[in-house]
């Protein structure tokens, strides 16, 4: 949790979809955290070191720590927490950690999020029979119709107050859309397109080229995909698995990557394709995604920056 004024933090912290997962895996699995060093990546207010320390830690090294958080740790008479103000990058610790905990996914698991950190965190400073809280990744694909939302997105250009700004358009259908959908828009079940394991990935497996094969499960035109994500807690007694699905995500967000044109599609049809996924840094992250049926080929670039 990354705070960086009051409204900020309120916001997050009522955010039960993305707080309450962490406080689940701390409070259910005090076996995980007694005796034991913990790396939190991102202590923002302290409320995890706090529930860390309670559940029997025996010490905790807080990142990215609020300007408020050594009162509120006096406040609950916690003493074992170690705060810095800095990323963990600008820190050096004196010693190894049993387990990191990190808020790492960001939208499509890496875009905006901390995973560049995580990694490098792990491997300085996680023992060989560490932890790392949540563990695994995993995205999801699968089809839509949005063409009504994809018609008004580019035919807004053809007249800005009056200016012809057609020119846009050849860009903006390569613009990915960071949105969820409604749930009668989703014309195919989910398939799995990619997973990592935060215990032993690099920085290389966080890009990929995946193909991938939906059936459509209607009559309708399919106007693209959308891609979205689960993370998950496995070394918890019982495993907890959040999912940021397509209609309901309220923080982060699916990314809808539109085809070039619909493409016609009947019930049973298979939609078959690839998508590749560089990884170039947190901030900047190249797709490539195909599609092929027995009528149509296309191939598009998209770009999250």
């Amino acid at each position: 949790m990354d705070c960086n004024n009051f409204l900020n933090d309120e916001d997050i912290l009522k955010d039960q979809n993305r707080i309450q997962p962490f406080v689940n895996a701390i409070t259910l699995n005090k076996h995980l955290f007694k005796d034991k060093v913990i790396l939190d990546l991102n202590a923002g207010l302290g409320l995890l070191p706090i529930l860390l320390s309670k559940s029997g830690a025996k010490h905790i090294f807080a990142m990215k720590a609020h300007d408020h958080t050594q009162k509120i740790l006096e406040q609950n008479k916690i003493s074992n927490v170690t705060i810095h103000k800095k990323s963990i990058k600008e820190v050096e610790l004196d010693c190894k950690v049993d387990v990191i905990i990190s808020a790492w996914m960001g939208n499509m698991l890496f875009y905006r999020g901390n995973i560049q950190e995580l990694i490098t965190a792990r491997d300085k400073y996680l023992n060989k029979d560490g932890l790392i809280l949540p563990d695994k990744g995993q995205l999801f694909l699968q089809s839509i119709e949005d063409g009504e939302y994809r018609e008004q997105k580019l035919t807004f250009w053809d007249s800005v107050y009056g200016v012809n700004m057609k020119w846009m358009k050849r860009w903006v259908i390569h613009e990915p859309l960071l949105e969820s959908i409604k749930q009668d828009q989703l014309n195919s079940d989910p398939v799995l397109i990619y997973e990592v394991d935060l215990m032993k990935c690099t920085l290389e497996d966080l890009s990929f080229s995946n193909s991938y094969q939906v059936k459509i499960n209607r009559q309708d035109f399919v106007t693209g995909v959308i891609v979205w994500m689960k993370y998950s807690f496995t070394f918890t007694h019982l495993p907890i698995n959040v999912i940021m699905g397509p209609s309901k995500s309220p923080f982060w967000k699916p990314i809808i990557l539109y085809f070039n044109e619909e493409i016609p599609a009947s019930k049973d049809d298979k939609l078959k394709g690839s998508l590749a996924m560089k990884f170039i840094s947190e901030d900047l992250i190249d797709i490539k995604l195909s599609v092929h049926t027995k009528q149509y080929h296309q191939i598009q670039y998209f770009r999250l920056n």
